[in-house]
C-alpha cells in the first residue's frame, strides 16, 4: 500500500506543479494538464507495448510530446485569449473545451490501436517494469523524478534569471515588460514544461496503474485538490499538496475497502473531492500560500513584440 500510494503521489505532485506554473502565468485554472497525462501513457504504451522499446525510453518521448501539446495549447488557446482580453471565465471555458478535445483524440488513437491490437480499454504495463528484490522498479523511478523536479523547481525559481522572470510575470505582466521581460516567451516556456511535467507523470504511472482513456478526467479531481490544499499560487504547496492528497486517496481507499468492502473503490473520487471541499471551506488559501487577489488577466499584455 505505501509503494501504491507514493506512486500515485509523485504523479500528483508533478501534475500540481505543472499546473501552478499554467497558473502563474495564466491566472486560470488549466484543465488540461489530466489529458496531457494521458498522452504521455499512450505514448509509453505505444513504445513498450506496440514497439518493443524498454518502457523507461518512452519518459523522454512523453515529456517532448506532452511539452509540445502544452505549447500549442499555450499558442492557440490562452494567448489569443489574452490578447482579446478576455476574462478569467472565458479563459477557463476554453481549457475545458481544450481538455475535452485532447481527451478525444487520446480515444480515437486508442481505437487506432484497437484496429491493430484487439480490444484496448484501458492500459497497463506492470509486466514491462523492473525490480530491484522486491521492490518495482517504478518506485524507485518515480521517487526519483517526483524529488528532482522539487528540487529543481526550487532552484529555477529562486537562483536563476527564468524564475525571475517567471515570478515578475505571475505577478504583473505589464511591469515586468517595462523591466524588458518578455511574457509571451516566459508564458509559453511555462506551458511547455508543465505538458512535459504532465506526461511524464503519465508515462510512469500507467506501469503501476491501470489507465484507461479517460484517465486524464479522473487525475484532474486530485490534482486541483492538491493545488488548492497547499496553495494555487506556490510551487512548495502543489508538492506539500500532491503529496498529501496522493497518500490520502490511497490509504482510506484501502482501509475503507477492507472495512466496509471493496465497493468502496467505486467512491474513490469522493476522498480529493472531500478534501477539496474542506480546504475551500476551513483555509481557501491553501497551506502554502497567501490570500487570494483580484484576477489580474484583465491586465495581460496586447502586444508581443517586446524582446526578452
Amino acid at each position: 500500500m505505501l509503494i501504491y500510494a507514493l506512486v500515485y503521489a509523485s504523479m500528483l505532485v508533478l501534475m500540481a506543479e505543472a499546473h501552478t506554473l499554467t497558473y502563474l502565468t495564466s491566472d486560470a485554472f488549466n484543465l488540461t494538464i489530466g489529458p496531457m497525462a494521458a498522452i504521455g501513457a499512450y505514448i509509453s504504451y505505444t513504445m513498450a507495448w506496440v514497439l518493443k522499446i524498454p518502457v523507461y525510453l518512452s519518459l523522454p518521448a512523453a515529456f517532448a510530446a506532452s511539452g509540445l501539446v502544452g505549447l500549442l495549447c499555450c499558442v492557440l488557446v490562452v494567448e489569443p485569449l489574452l490578447t482579446r482580453r478576455r476574462g478569467l471565465v472565458f479563459l477557463t471555458l476554453a481549457l475545458v473545451a481544450a481538455g475535452i478535445i485532447l481527451t478525444t483524440a487520446v480515444q480515437c488513437y486508442a481505437y487506432l490501436l484497437m484496429i491493430r491490437r484487439g480490444f484496448i480499454d484501458y492500459i497497463a504495463l506492470p509486466d514491462f517494469d523492473f525490480h530491484v528484490g522486491s521492490v518495482p522498479g517504478v518506485f524507485i523511478v518515480s521517487t526519483f523524478i517526483m524529488a528532482a523536479s522539487v528540487l529543481l523547481h526550487e532552484r529555477i525559481l529562486n537562483g536563476t534569471l527564468l524564475g525571475a522572470s517567471l515570478r515578475a510575470v505571475a505577478e504583473d505582466a505589464d511591469l515586468a515588460m517595462t523591466q524588458g521581460i518578455n511574457p509571451w516567451w516566459v508564458r509559453r516556456l511555462a506551458w511547455a514544461l508543465a505538458g512535459g511535467l504532465a506526461g511524464l507523470a503519465g508515462a510512469y504511472g500507467c506501469i503501476w496503474f491501470i489507465s484507461p482513456t479517460e484517465i486524464g478526467a479522473t487525475l484532474m479531481t486530485g490534482v486541483l485538490a492538491a493545488c488548492l490544499l497547499g496553495g494555487v499560487r506556490s510551487m512548495r504547496g502543489a508538492a506539500l499538496g500532491g503529496l498529501i492528497v496522493g497518500v490520502l486517496e490511497i490509504v482510506l481507499i484501502v482501509w475503507s475497502k477492507d472495512v466496509f468492502g471493496v465497493w468502496m473503490g467505486e467512491y474513490r473520487l469522493l476522498v480529493p473531492i472531500a478534501m477539496l471541499a474542506l480546504t475551500m471551506y476551513l483555509k481557501p488559501q491553501g497551506l502554502i500560500g497567501t490570500e487570494p487577489d483580484e484576477p489580474r488577466i484583465g491586465r495581460a499584455p496586447i502586444r508581443n513584440n517586446y524582446l526578452a
